[in-house]
């Protein structure tokens, strides 16, 4: 789940921040020596983003080279969360930072699921992997998970708010589903332009999606699949 600013985006009422590289062509980039995994966007990559990801078998023997690939790309874009099929990797495992710690390390949780949820907010989402649209999404507003953590170690969670959105956004990415999925209006949808703010320096607005965004949600927006979360 992406951060809203231009290319990555803030959330509520946090001020937009400087545009950010992401949606690069490539599965991978160089850095400092290493190979890091790039996020994979719409269209390129749509046929594997909708693929539905596989448990994890061997935890941490299989796990942990992902766990690793998925921080390494955390360090190359703004987000709440990085979901593994976003960096090539069709297995359930995903990385987060709770809402409310915004210095926190990324946290990692396996072969997720959603055992309980409640509630309903309608709220800001977005999405590394369809860079520069967002809109509102209704999502539970409590959830528990079932899981694991990068030791093996099994887990129950209980998240809300804006924490609980973020979990339910990456455990959608597991499951083949993107946030467009669960728009209830196309008109709903915006991007961000430059808008000059007072001091000069760069801020950003909403604006309607251009043609050729709207025609990209168009195409690539799906139902939801009966094994997605619903309440």
């Amino acid at each position: 789940m992406s951060q809203n600013t231009a290319s990555a985006i803030v959330v509520g009422d946090r001020r937009p921040g400087r545009p950010l590289p992401f949606g690069r062509p490539h599965a991978q980039h160089q850095r400092g020596g290493f190979r890091i995994s790039a996020i994979l966007t719409l269209p390129q990559y749509a046929e594997f983003l909708r693929r539905r990801a596989t448990r994890v078998r061997a935890i941490p023997t299989r796990s942990a080279p992902v766990v690793q690939s998925l921080r390494d790309a955390w360090e190359t874009v703004a987000a709440y969360g990085i979901a593994a099929p976003q960096i090539g990797e069709s297995v359930r495992i995903f990385v987060y930072r709770p809402y409310e710690d915004e210095q926190a390390p990324p946290i990692a949780i396996l072969n997720p699921k959603i055992v309980r949820a409640e509630g309903e907010l309608k709220d800001y989402d977005g999405c590394l992997s369809i860079p520069g649209i967002y809109g509102p999404t209704r999502r539970a507003a409590r959830i528990e998970v079932l899981g694991y953590d990068e030791r093996g170690e099994r887990h129950r969670w209980r998240f809300e708010g804006f924490t609980a959105r973020i979990i339910q956004h990456e455990i959608d990415h597991l499951e083949g589903v993107l946030f467009i999925d669960r728009i209830d209006d196309l008109d709903e949808l915006y991007t961000l332009v430059p808008a000059p703010d007072t001091a000069g320096d760069a801020a950003w607005q909403k604006a309607p999606l251009t043609p050729a965004q709207r025609h990209l949600v168009e195409e690539e927006r799906r139902p939801l699949p009966p094994f997605a979360l619903t309440w």
